[in-house]
């Protein structure tokens, strides 16, 4: 199951995720929680990850979305970071990476839960993928970074928290280093409605079905049938 979240159904990374921390201290619930998965997966057999490619490679771009809950775990009071870095274009969508992974220090704000998730994102999945895809593309590249939380766009940009001093202290994440990478030429910081945050999936779950199925869309996991409707685009 860890596999299979990880390389085709990554709808399945919370979830997943949460269970692995319990490894060495396994209760009832994880056994209920575990079945749980089980039934999942198994009605949702027909479920696929998809992406396409339907643009010349200087129309793509390199997309990058973070996002956070807040104290999400409730033994612990941790936050939640989520990562989904993909391909984008005019007519083009390919999944390359995601993440979700609790965080290592109590947040005290969702602000500061989002300032450590988008640390994350962008030293860990995005940063690293730009050499590579400037490689591919063969030309320069700049680093899409989307943000749903607009305090936290704003701090990125003025690189001023006076309230998040503790910040490198307690998560190790330097909030000048992120202003450097926002008014650099690598990272392009852009405002995101909630309602199409990829990486909002790993951060939280979610009880209604219509909603759930519109954030897996959100990282190309759908149904088949949705898959049917798709037609061939025509220039």
């Amino acid at each position: 199951i860890m596999y299979i979240a990880r390389f085709a159904r990554a709808d399945l990374l919370r979830a997943v995720g949460v269970l692995t921390t319990m490894i060495t201290k396994w209760d009832a619930l994880c056994d209920q929680k575990l079945f749980r998965i089980i039934k999942y997966m198994n009605g949702t057999a027909q479920w696929r990850q998809i992406g396409f490619v339907g643009d010349p490679p200087d129309k793509l771009e390199l997309g990058l979305f973070s996002d956070a809950d807040f104290a999400g775990d409730k033994a612990t009071q941790k936050s939640t970071s989520g990562v989904f870095l993909a391909i984008y274009g005019p007519h083009s969508f390919f999944p390359l990476s995601a993440q979700s992974k609790k965080q290592t220090a109590v947040s005290h704000s969702t602000v500061e839960a989002e300032i450590v998730a988008a640390d994350h994102a962008i030293r860990i999945s995005g940063l690293p993928a730009l050499p590579l895809w400037e490689r591919l593309l063969a030309r320069p590249l700049c680093l899409e970074v989307y943000q749903d939380n607009q305090a936290t766009g704003r701090i990125m940009h003025t690189g001023r928290a006076p309230t998040l001093r503790h910040v490198g202290r307690v998560h190790l994440v330097s909030i000048s280093w992120i202003h450097e990478q926002v008014s650099g030429k690598d990272v392009n910081l852009h405002d995101c409605v909630s309602d199409v945050m990829a990486a909002d999936i790993f951060t939280k779950h979610f009880i209604n079905r219509e909603k759930w199925e519109q954030v897996s869309l959100l990282i190309g996991v759908c149904t088949t049938s949705f898959m049917n409707k798709i037609k061939p685009f025509k220039q």
